[in-house]
C-alpha cells in the first residue's frame, strides 16, 4: 500500500505514515447522540402518576380502580422505561 499523501511504501495494516506521520484513512465520524427523555421528565410523569394515583379512589371503585391503578403504573414505568433506554 502506498500513502495517500508522501507516496510512501508501507505495510498493507498500517494506520499512520512511518515516513509523514498522516493517518492512513479518514477518521470515522462519532456515533449519533439519542436523545430522549431527560431524569426531570420522568420525575415529572412519575409524580403526576402518583398524585392522579392519590386522587382515583375519589372517583372511582372496585375493577375500575383497580384498572386505573394499573394504567398509572403502566405510565411510570414506561416513562423509567424510556429514560433507562436513552440514558447517556
Amino acid at each position: 500500500m502506498r500513502c495517500r499523501f508522501c507516496d510512501t511504501d508501507i505495510a498493507a495494516k498500517a494506520l499512520i505514515c512511518y515516513r509523514c506521520g498522516r493517518a492512513t484513512a479518514d477518521p470515522r465520524p462519532p456515533p449519533p447522540v439519542r436523545h430522549g427523555p431527560t431524569g426531570a421528565v420522568t420525575v415529572a410523569v412519575t409524580l403526576i402518576a402518583g398524585a392522579v394515583a392519590a386522587y382515583l379512589p375519589a372517583v372511582a371503585d372496585g375493577v375500575v380502580l383497580w384498572v386505573g391503578w394499573a394504567g398509572l403504573a403502566a405510565v411510570a414505568g414506561a416513562a423509567a422505561s424510556a429514560w433507562w433506554r436513552f440514558r447517556a
